[in-house]
């Protein structure tokens, strides 16, 4: 499997399962979304009657660590998300007039203790021993203007298997890629709301 971005703990796992490769031929990961987020979109936002123009930073992380790869994947998402909320009038990766920035930090963390070991053994039984990993992502996501900042935390997570391995009821299996960035996607959203129920983009 090769793809850009590929959640911690389950890149324990198929490392792990590659290990064991020569006995088991190659199983497929099937990726969810966790449901529990809510879904936004634009018209859940207030935009402001005058919005301005926003510098965008965003970093992912990989427990604590900056993570290059997975921060090119963010970023397009982020801005995506940002200039189709309505809340700024021009979304920048540069400074902009009045000095506006909107800041989303991304860190996944694992949740799914001794991924390796679950997917070594999902390996050695010819994948009848399915395995399933979850990956969790603590967001931090702050607009500072006029030198006041605005900050909210998010929290969203990932699910995996592999594997004779049953997916989270009521969910459809996705490829990595996409249910990466539909969690990068609900994050932004979710984040841009709660900025926005805080007040953070009302004129001064």
């Amino acid at each position: 499997m090769s793809i850009l971005f590929r959640p911690r703990a389950l890149r324990a796992a198929l490392a792990a399962l590659a290990l064991s490769a020569s006995l088991t031929g190659c199983l497929s990961a099937k990726f969810y979304v966790d449901p529990a987020l809510p879904k936004v979109v634009q018209q859940d936002v207030k935009a402001p009657a005058a919005p301005k123009p926003v510098q965008l930073l965003s970093e992912f992380r990989t427990k604590g660590n900056a993570n290059a790869r997975a921060t090119a994947e963010l970023r397009p998402r982020a801005q995506a998300v940002a200039s189709a909320s309505g809340l700024f009038a021009q979304v920048s990766e540069t400074a902009v007039p009045g000095g506006a920035q909107l800041r989303v930090m991304i860190d996944n963390v694992p949740v799914t203790q001794n991924a390796a070991a679950k997917g070594f053994g999902t390996g050695l039984t010819l994948g009848l021993a399915g395995t399933s990993v979850t990956d969790g992502y603590n967001a931090t996501i702050s607009y500072t203007a006029n030198g006041k900042t605005t900050e909210t935390q998010v929290k969203h997570a990932l699910h995996a298997t592999i594997g004779n391995k049953a997916g989270p009821a009521g969910l459809t299996p996705m490829s990595a890629q996409d249910a990466s960035h539909q969690m990068m996607d609900q994050i932004v959203w979710n984040g841009l709301k709660q900025l926005s129920e805080q007040h953070a983009f009302d004129a001064e």
